[in-house]
């Protein structure tokens, strides 16, 4: 899946102290909606600098539409920014799709800031329903194709922050699967 020149990570942990450029956040609707571990633990972390920064991206961003990303700075965190995004719910038309172009369109945000590191916690399988298997493989199946179609990425190196063991040996199936390709 990954080149010489990349990596990946799996593991868990807390999201609000990891050293990557880069964490994201998800949401399920508009934009500062509080919803999911993830969430929860960058706004306790970040407090009033980081909420403040998400106030301020929502007043030039406006409500990210579904699969939209968008990018702020990551007051309070060990992260510089955060990666808001909004993802579908499971079930609904085209979900799986939609999780893909939303991994996509992350990915194209860290490009355009040159990131190098990014981390991905497991939100697709938490409060948006979608099975962990599943939702596994379409993200790392986005990644994967990022990177095939992109030889000259700034992205090194992609945590995924996973909180339980079924998610890990999930994972490391999955990524073994695209590696025999």
């Amino acid at each position: 899946m990954m080149s010489d020149d990349r990596s990946s990570l799996l593991g868990g942990g807390e999201i609000s102290v990891i050293g990557v450029q880069a964490v994201k956040k998800c949401y399920r609707n508009l934009l500062l909606t509080r919803r999911g571990e993830p969430g929860n633990a960058l706004e306790k972390a970040g407090g009033k600098e980081f909420l403040e920064a998400v106030k301020e991206l929502r007043k030039s961003h406006g409500p990210l539409e579904l699969t939209g990303a968008a990018l702020s700075q990551a007051n309070g965190l060990a992260a510089k920014f955060v990666i808001h995004c909004h993802i579908p719910q499971w079930g609904s038309d085209k979900c799986e799709e939609q999780l893909e172009k939303t991994i996509k369109n992350c990915l194209s945000v860290a490009e355009e800031k040159k990131l190098k590191s990014v981390a991905f916690p497991s939100f697709p399988s938490g409060r948006n329903g979608f099975p962990k298997q599943t939702a596994a493989q379409v993200i790392l199946r986005a990644i994967s194709n990022h990177f095939g179609s992109s030889s000259s990425s700034t992205v090194k190196n992609i945590f995924f922050l996973l909180f339980d063991s079924e998610s890990i040996g999930i994972y490391v199936q999955e990524m073994a699967k695209l590696d025999t390709k």
